[in-house]
C-alpha cells in the first residue's frame, strides 16, 4: 500500500499540475493506479502459479537437465541445471524413471542439446542427462530407497530358529 501512496502523492505534489485540467491530472493519477494494479495482479498470478505447480503432483513429475560445458579443451569445466521440466509420467521410483527417459520429453531433451555447445559463438562443447528433480532431500531418499524393508514380525521367530556356529560347523564340514 505504500508504494501505491508514494506514487500517487509524487503525482500530486508535481509543480506542473498547476496547468493540467482536473480530466488532465485525474488520467494521470488513474494510468498510475492502473500500471500499479497490473503489476500486482500480475505477481498474484505468478505466485499462484508457482503454488499450483508444486501442489498439482509437480512434485512427481520433476524432471532436470544436468549438463557440463567447457569453452574449450583447456577451459575449465562447468556443471549446470535446467529446469525443472514436466516429465510425461509421474516420477515414482527407478524403473518409472527409466520409462520417462525412453520417451521424447521434448521440452528438457531440447533443452539439454543446447548445451552441446556455445551458439553465442559456435565454438566449445557440452554434454546433459536428464535427472529426477526434488524439492527435499527426504523425497530424493525416498525416490532411490530400495522397496526391500526389514519383516520385523517374524524377527522372533527368526532368532528363536537361528542357530550359533552352525555356519561354522558347515564351513569347517
Amino acid at each position: 500500500m505504500g508504494r501505491e501512496i508514494d506514487s500517487l502523492a509524487k503525482i500530486l505534489a508535481d509543480p506542473e499540475n498547476h496547468s493540467r485540467s482536473a480530466e488532465e491530472l485525474a488520467a494521470l493519477i488513474l494510468d498510475r493506479v492502473y500500471a500499479l494494479a497490473v503489476a500486482k495482479a500480475k505477481a498474484e498470478i505468478r505466485d499462484e502459479t508457482r503454488r499450483e505447480i508444486y501442489d498439482n503432483d509437480a512434485a512427481e513429475r520433476r524432471l532436470a537437465v544436468v549438463g557440463q560445458i567447457n569453452f574449450g579443451p583447456q577451459e575449465p569445466r562447468h556443471t549446470v541445471v535446467l529446469g525443472p521440466f514436466r516429465a510425461s509420467l509421474k516420477l515414482t521410483d527407478e524403473d518409472r524413471l527409466e520409462e520417462v527417459l525412453k520417451r521424447p520429453n521434448t521440452a528438457a531433451r531440447e533443452a539439454g542439446q543446447h548445451l552441446a555447445w556455445d551458439s553465442k559463438t559456435g565454438t566449445g562443447s557440452g554434454r546433459f542427462m536428464l535427472a529426477p528433480a526434488f524439492m527435499k532431500p527426504r523425497d530424493a531418499w525416498d525416490f532411490y530407497r530400495p522397496a526391500r524393508r526389514v519383516d520385523l514380525e517374524n524377527i522372533a521367530e527368526s532368532l528363536a530358529r537361528w542357530q550359533p556356529g552352525l555356519w561354522s560347523e558347515e564351513f569347517n564340514a
